[in-house]
């Protein structure tokens, strides 16, 4: 399972990260989401979501000896492997790097996020 993202489709109204922070966290802090929304305010002024690709071979724990398929399931990271993702898809604050962890198979992103920006899917993720 990955989640898919069109950015065209994206509104920036954050709520895709509150939901994140607040069902791991306790908290609605964007801060403390594994998913972001990034705009270009310069040039296009689009608006777009940032996640975890769920990558095959994961580049981020590259030199650690870890169960990768243990590791897809944790939420908190150390900070370190937000250097390795060559998406940079690993938000980092407070000393932890915040994976998505698809929330258990019931990703809240794509619960809230009512213009379908970001959607379930398989194959290659994000874009």
């Amino acid at each position: 399972m990955r989640i898919k993202v069109d950015r065209k489709k994206c509104s920036g109204c954050h709520l895709c990260e509150m939901a994140c922070s607040l069902f791991h966290m306790g908290v609605m802090n964007p801060e403390r989401s594994a998913i972001r929304i990034e705009k270009d305010d310069l040039e296009t002024s689009v608006h777009r979501p940032i996640v975890c690709r769920q990558c095959k071979e994961m580049k981020c724990l590259d030199g650690e000896e870890v169960n990768d398929k243990s590791e897809k399931g944790k939420f908190l990271w150390d900070e370190g492997r937000s250097d390795r993702c060559p998406f940079h898809a690993l938000t980092v604050f407070q000393g932890n790097a915040y994976h998505c962890d698809l929330c258990g198979g019931r990703p809240q992103c794509v619960k809230v996020c009512t213009p379908g920006a970001i959607r379930i899917g398989k194959g290659p993720g994000p874009m």
